[in-house]
């Protein structure tokens, strides 16, 4: 890189931290982490999948540190995983055991269990609410019954009805006993999709986002049907260590989204493609945007942005975007300079001088061209 370090001083360093941490706190009273985790969900649930550790006070402690930022929440939250022990792997679980807080299918209306809405303002319009300025500390669902809510048991998958029926493609299995692990070891391409799904699950979700809203928008083509969308409580599972059988130790909010798309190309067996996202806690946004991203690059093209799995990849990650984004404040003295030297060098060659600049009555004189070769 063409930037030196800043040579500021380490007072002048620790003074403006300590003016970040005033504004942080500012003139009201602190915001406590538990707050955050419980009334800012949504924030923590972004650094938490974008970050790759699920630990919900943990994030909610990195989203108050980053003054609401969740890209440096992430970063944050990596660079503290990092430091701690793997002691344990769990074992596979399939995500029909979720525990279903909500459940919607945009392909069908009556499914096996039926639609669960759960908490969502999907359905009502985006109006600001000045009651929230004084508070609302009174619970609305406080008289309700939620104890039947998402038995795994009574939701049926959608797609694994298009599979008894034999409508369903679905892309070849990761070999499941040596996965890849793509927060220990870089990923190369071509890329494998588990290592794809693992890339896309801690993708930033603005840029998961976009991508699949792209092909959406035509520079794609994949505009898939949502077989559905659920959030709720995922078992995490391992080995017992004397008894050697799968016992669940605890149990993680995640958003699941499936989504099919028809491919019309194979006139002899006519099937739908599948796409997949999931992703920590309640962020309905990027798993979808990570669905069809997914059955994106499942296209093994590069016809479009959202198909080319190496594009994507390098694209989606906060924490590279955000570090090659923000260097560009750091001190870029060095590699200024000789830009600077060499287009003096240019307009001196050229005859241009301060005097000799274009005028705006000044119809005969040589006008200066932006961009120059190596010989000139």
């Amino acid at each position: 890189m063409g930037y030196v370090a800043v040579t500021a001083g380490e007072e002048l360093v620790e003074r403006a931290e300590q003016l970040f941490e005033s504004q942080r706190v500012g003139d009201t009273e602190d915001v406590s982490v538990d707050q955050i985790d419980e009334q800012l969900s949504r924030l923590t649930a972004r650094a938490m999948g974008e970050g790759g550790l699920y630990a919900p006070r943990l994030a909610a402690l990195a989203v108050k540190q980053a003054q609401g930022d969740t890209v440096e929440a992430a970063f944050l939250l990596r660079a503290y995983r990092s430091t701690l022990e793997r002691f344990d792997e769990s074992v596979t679980v399939d995500p029909s055991a979720m525990i279903a807080s909500r459940r919607v299918s945009p392909a069908f209306k009556d499914v096996p269990g039926g639609q669960i809405l759960g908490a969502t303002r999907d359905y009502t319009q985006r109006l600001l609410d000045f009651d929230l300025v004084g508070g609302s500390p009174e619970d609305p669902t406080a008289e309700w019954d939620l104890t039947d809510e998402g038995d795994p048991d009574r939701l049926t998958n959608v797609t694994e009805l298009l599979r008894e029926e034999g409508l369903l493609h679905d892309p070849d299995e990761p070999d499941v006993d040596d996965p890849a692990d793509t927060t220990r070891e870089s990923v190369t391409h071509p890329a494998e999709r588990d290592e794809v799904l693992q890339e896309l699950a801690r993708g930033e979700t603005g840029a998961v986002t976009a991508l699949g809203y792209s092909t959406l928008r035509g520079y794609g083509r994949v505009h898939p049907t949502l077989a559905e969308v659920r959030v709720g409580e995922l078992p995490v599972r391992v080995e017992h260590p004397y008894t050697g059988d799968d016992v669940t130790v605890t149990h993680t909010n995640v958003t699941e989204s499936e989504a099919v798309v028809p491919v019309y190309e194979k006139r002899d067996d006519p099937q739908f493609a599948f796409g997949y996202g999931l992703t920590f806690g309640r962020n309905e946004r990027k798993a979808i945007g990570m669905t069809v991203l997914d059955a994106s690059i499942q296209l093994e093209s590069e016809e479009a942005p959202a198909e080319n799995a190496e594009f994507v990849l390098d694209t989606i990650d906060g924490m590279d975007s955000f570090g090659f984004i923000e260097h560009l404040k750091l001190p870029h003295y060095v590699t200024f300079q000789s830009i600077l030297d060499r287009i003096r060098a240019i307009r001196e060659r050229r005859g241009l001088s301060e005097d000799r600049r274009v005028g705006p009555d000044d119809q005969s004189a040589e006008t200066p061209v932006s961009g120059t070769s190596d010989d000139d």
